[in-house]
């Protein structure tokens, strides 16, 4: 099995997977690519931003990729968009997409919330730039991309599916 982990940052998703298993994470942070390397040297780590096409053209297919907690931080719709059909261009025939964003959703966030967007504190010095998401625009973003099979839900911190209000992250499963 291969697996693609966009956004990998320290590269703790390999902690996860089965032994064996082809792994390559790529991030646009060095210092999060430097840290997974030192964590998990026998590892495939590479710096890189989804959102420029130079990341893609030396990536191969593969059975799954991991996009998790990424997608929200990229602003433009267009390249949300581009984002989405590149990592479908780059899966394997019967291979998948697990993606997640924060659920923004979320009373503890609302506060934060700024015209179209959230700008979430960080380490008390810091703001993230978010980008909220609903079934609706979500399904619209992977159908543009060119998923056809799609399943959406929210999870809690465990993974179990809960309603809107309290799921931690919105989960996103797309095939075909």
């Amino acid at each position: 099995m291969s697996v693609l982990d966009l956004g990998c940052g320290n590269g703790k998703l390999v902690s996860g997977l089965p032994s064996g298993v082809e792994y390559i994470g790529t991030d646009f942070s060095r210092t999060l690519i430097d840290e997974a390397k030192k964590l998990y040297p026998k590892h495939d780590f590479r710096l890189g931003d989804v959102v420029d096409k130079s990341h893609w053209q030396h990536l191969g297919k593969y059975d799954a990729i991991y996009c998790v907690a990424v997608l929200h931080h990229i602003g433009d719709p267009k390249e949300q968009t581009y984002v989405l059909s590149q990592c479908k261009q780059h899966l394997k025939n019967n291979g998948f997409l697990y993606l997640t964003v924060w659920n923004l959703w979320q009373e503890k966030f609302l506060q934060y919330q700024v015209d179209d967007h959230f700008e979430i504190p960080y380490n008390h010095t810091y703001t993230r730039y978010c980008v909220s998401y609903d079934v609706a625009n979500m399904t619209k973003l992977m159908t543009e991309a060119g998923f056809e099979d799609i399943e959406i839900f929210f999870a809690d911190r465990e993974g179990k599916k809960v309603d809107i209000l309290s799921g931690e992250n919105m989960v996103v499963v797309g095939t075909g």
